[in-house]
């Protein structure tokens, strides 16, 4: 069993653990640098903010009733930064889990075996009378032993959308704030 500690104190423990946790971090910073490469792309014309931002620009027909209680039309103009509507792929690794499971199972096998033989053997003649009387002994023992060893490493990582922009819902509002006539 004491090669089976040494089994134990050669594994680099901390390398097994911190590597995988290390490249979660790298991978949340690579995540975090096509975040804000989309969101320049999106947000502003040719991704320069000098140059100015991306909107969407239309009209509205609203309904307006005055104090008489007659309604007419009236254009209202919106600009909506394309921004605030369109969901940014804003992923993050919302959880890494290291799980490091070792099991120890050494695969030896020694197999030893002892085997012993004795015969004897006698004989006499004695007036046209013989014998012979002869033995042997034979004796066998075998002794296996049998150990195993393996390691098991597994590595769990979740990544996430976050939830749509607030800019989204906002205008939304307003989409739905048309229906409604406006009394002046």
């Amino acid at each position: 069993m004491a090669d089976l500690g040494k089994s134990f104190a050669s594994l680099p423990i901390g390398q097994l653990i911190c590597s995988p946790i290390l490249a979660v971090a790298q991978g949340q910073a690579e995540l975090c640098r096509v975040y804000l490469d989309y969101l320049f792309k999106l947000a502003f014309i040719e991704g320069d903010p000098d140059k100015g931002v991306n909107v969407v620009k239309f009209t509205l027909n609203r309904q307006i009733v005055d104090e008489n209680g007659d309604s007419k039309i009236q254009p209202i103009q919106v600009e909506a930064p394309i921004l605030s509507l369109v969901p940014v792929p804003a992923f993050t690794m919302d959880e890494a889990t290291v799980r490091f499971t070792m099991e120890v199972k050494e695969v030896t096998s020694q197999k030893d075996i002892n085997k012993s033989e004795s015969s004897y053997g006698t004989g006499f003649s004695y007036w046209g009378y013989s014998a012979n009387i002869s033995g042997k002994v034979t004796a066998s023992s075998e002794n296996t032993r049998t150990s195993d060893q393996s390691a098991k490493y597994e590595i769990y990582a979740r990544a996430a959308q976050q939830p749509a922009a607030e800019g989204m819902a906002k205008l939304t509002n307003v989409f739905a704030s048309v229906i409604e006539p406006i009394e002046v």
